[in-house]
Parts: C-alpha cells; sequence; structure tokens
C-alpha cells in the first residue's frame, strides 16, 4: 500500500488530540500496520509517551514492534528510504494554526480532526477545515471524543445534521481511565491488561472505539 501521511489537528486544546494519536497508533499495529509517529508540539507529550532509550538517532524505536516515533525537527531531517517500510505516519498537530502548521498540514495526505461536543465547537470546526482544504488537503473527517451520552446525546444530532458526511462514525467516549493509562505509559488496552480489566466492563468501550477509528482511517485508504 501506499505511505500514508495522517494529520491529527484541531487548533483548539483539549480536544484528545495526543490520546488519540496514541491509541490510533496502537490499533493501527494491531492490524499488523508499520505505524511512525510524529510529535509537532514544542512541549513534545506524545514524543515523551512513547520514548523507550535514549534520542540516539532522528527515528526512535517503542515498546511496540510495528510503532516508531520521532519529533518534527528530527523528522526534517530523514530521507524518504527511512520512511520506505512505514505504512502510515501520523503526525500529531499542536492547537495552533501557524505557518509551520500550516506547512505540516500541507505535507499531509489527509487530515482528521477531533473534537468535543460543545456550543461554540461548530464555528471553530469550520475555521480548521477551511484551513485544511485552503492548503489543498483532504479532510478525512471529524471525529467526537469524550462523548458522555448524558450530557452530549442531543448536541451530538446538531453535529450530524450540520457536518454529515464530514463526522465520521467513531465516536470516542470519555474515560476517567485516559490521564491513569497515560500516566503508566501505556496506550489504554495495554493498561487494562495489565491492571486486569475484564473485556466485559463498559471501560473497554473507549478501546473498541479506538480500533473502530483505525478502521473507519484504513477504509479511507
Amino acid at each position: 500500500m501506499e505511505l500514508r501521511r495522517i494529520g491529527i489537528f484541531n487548533n483548539k486544546g483539549g480536544v484528545a488530540k495526543t490520546t488519540s494519536v496514541i491509541n490510533l497508533a496502537y490499533s493501527l499495529q494491531k492490524n499488523d500496520k508499520k505505524v511512525l509517529v510524529v510529535d509537532c508540539d514544542t512541549q513534545e507529550n506524545c514524543f515523551s509517551f512513547f520514548m523507550s532509550g535514549k534520542a540516539a538517532s532522528s527515528i526512535l524505536p517503542t515498546e511496540y514492534e510495528n510503532i516508531s516515533h520521532t519529533t518534527w525537527g528530527r523528522y526534517c531531517t530523514i530521507t524518504e528510504d527511512d520512511i520506505s517500510g512505514y505504512d502510515y505516519i501520523l503526525f500529531d498537530l499542536p492547537p495552533t494554526m501557524s505557518d509551520e502548521v500550516k506547512t505540516i498540514i500541507k505535507h499531509c495526505s489527509v487530515v482528521y480532526v477531533p473534537t468535543i461536543l460543545g456550543e461554540f465547537e461548530i464555528a471553530g470546526l469550520k475555521k480548521v477545515t477551511d484551513e485544511i482544504h485552503r492548503q489543498g488537503v483532504k479532510l478525512g473527517g471529524v471525529f467526537v471524543t469524550m462523548f458522555q451520552p448524558k450530557n452530549d446525546s442531543e448536541i451530538i444530532e446538531e453535529f450530524r445534521r450540520v457536518l454529515q458526511n464530514r463526522l465520521l462514525n467513531t465516536v470516542i467516549p470519555y474515560s476517567k481511565t485516559v490521564r491513569e493509562s497515560q500516566k503508566a505509559g501505556l496506550p489504554i488496552e495495554e493498561y487494562f491488561k495489565e491492571k486486569g480489566v475484564p473485556k466485559n466492563k463498559n471501560s473497554w468501550k473507549i478501546v473498541y472505539a479506538y480500533e473502530d477509528l483505525a478502521q473507519e482511517v484504513m477504509r479511507g485508504e
């Protein structure tokens, strides 16, 4: 398959961009896809999460055989040969619309936009999707994160009405274990396995949701 460069971007913070990159990468590698994660944020939260040793080269291994990682600065020094073995490159973009971010978006094959549900989010999403189109890049879709049925069931219907087929089917539920898993340095599924959380518990809904997101991304090839 042809290498796909996928940006995960929203110019609003707190919408689970990094959480989505980590767990999407994990779900893709479960499908035998080789993934390179590129942390484009100066805070380097994603890079720190996957760090398993000293940064001796531009592309670093992780604890997962099919996932490697790097930063945008390091990525800019690598060659096409360096990335020829990958199926996907995931770019974890910072919540800003800087010239550098626009450059990274333009470098992508497709961009997916995570969003929380709120009264002011739809207007903000228009600015984001307009900028993606302005850079000549395909919008893969918008997906909802941190969904809570009691609070969000009504407003998600409004999002579906406005966004139509731009809103992906996958909805990522809210989970209080996200922070715990990140503190442990583990994708959510690995954290649940380590803690022995039964698969019939509601906790696993977020794992299955990221698996569904991976399937939607792969179908978009």
